[in-house]
């Protein structure tokens, strides 16, 4: 009986350790830590602490099963370090082990359901993250349960910390990238804040068109650097405070694979470059770089296509005065199925619209 809690301990462990390991999004990892501890316990409350060690203080992060009023409290200050594993002599660790002792007594009052947890450390090579807490489930816990649970908390600690550095990663590069758009912008005294506005007009539109979380950022990196290619035009024709001349119309027509060119050399980008390269492609085919037509448009570059117009509608121009946001809709309304997808002119209208009557 014993090996075969074992066998099974050890398999719920590499089944739990293979899933949390499988993404590198902070949010999905932390649910199915959750998820997984859950079951692997047989609890229906789990919960997540993170530690602030400069401060020592201990915050409540996530939390599974729980309703609303069981965590009114959601930090303790000065707590004591908690860096040995859960399965010490027999004992398990509590949270009257952690925090001092007049903050468990208001626990007693607060948040009793706390009083019957036990806790894993979130450990990584003796550096404590926190603490992984499941409710007793008063049927006893063996001690092969206990150990897995505690392996467990090691395991949930290097996802999280993993996830967290692509996070931070990520978030450097998207505000390099938005820096250099910006750098762009500033090259144009017409345009300014122009990319900024389109992340934000091509962000609704990804909301309401229920895109995943991984298309929606694509979308925003799309939408950040779709100008990108204006690095490659000269300051005389960017500048250029009237009409262009018909090689300076061709000139500027170029930014779009430009831009694609120059991200071509980063492989992460390999999901952005549609969305760069075909803003300005029209849905009956007559846009440019290569004329496609409908749904052969990438979806990215479909939805960028009626953020950039809006935006040029709505912001004076060397050309052109600025028009109101509504006369605006009514200009992207006119080219649906000429210039934009009706669909997405259709979504894109709803929100500005009831954007307007919120207002």
């Amino acid at each position: 009986m014993k090996e075969n809690e074992i066998i099974e301990s050890l398999r719920s462990f590499h089944d739990i350790s293979k899933a949390i390991n499988s993404t590198l999004d902070v949010d999905e990892v932390v649910k199915l830590i959750l998820d997984k501890t859950s079951v692997l316990m047989s609890t229906d409350k789990v919960l997540i602490l993170l530690l602030d060690r400069d401060k020592m203080v201990l915050s409540i992060y996530k939390s599974l099963g729980f309703d609303e009023d069981e965590l009114k409290v959601k930090s303790f200050r000065d707590v004591r370090l908690f860096d040995h594993c859960i399965v010490q002599k027999g004992e398990v660790l509590g949270i009257e082990d952690v925090i001092q002792e007049k903050d468990y007594r208001e626990l007693t009052k607060a948040m009793p359901v706390l009083l019957n947890m036990f806790f894993a450390p979130l450990e990584i090579k003796g550096n404590v993250l926190g603490l992984l807490g499941v409710l007793d489930n008063k049927e006893g816990v063996s001690e092969i349960k206990l150990e897995v649970f505690c392996a467990l908390g090691s395991q949930a600690a290097v996802a999280i910390e993993n996830a967290s550095l692509y996070k931070r990663l990520r978030d450097a590069f998207l505000h390099t990238a938005e820096s250099l758009a910006v750098a762009i912008d500033s090259r144009d005294p017409y345009t300014g804040g122009h990319t900024r506005r389109v992340e934000d007009y091509s962000g609704r539109l990804a909301d309401h068109l229920n895109l995943s979380k991984q298309e929606k950022e694509e979308l925003r990196l799309a939408a950040i650097l779709h100008d990108i290619g204006k690095i490659g035009i000269d300051d005389a024709i960017l500048r250029k405070g009237g009409a262009l001349s018909e090689d300076e119309e061709l000139m500027m027509k170029s930014h779009p694979e430009i831009g694609a060119r120059i991200l071509g050399s980063v492989e992460e980008m390999r999901n952005v470059i549609p969305g760069v390269r075909y803003h300005h492609e029209r849905f009956d085919g007559r846009g440019y770089p290569e004329g496609l037509k409908g749904e052969e448009i990438p979806l990215y570059a479909r939805i960028i296509s009626i953020a950039d117009a809006y935006d040029a509608l709505t912001t004076d121009r060397p050309y052109k005065k600025a028009v109101d946001k509504d006369a605006a809709l009514e200009e992207i309304a006119k080219d649906k199925s000429l210039r934009f997808d009706p669909f997405i002119v259709d979504t894109f209208y709803r929100i500005m619209k009831l954007e307007t009557k919120d207002r």
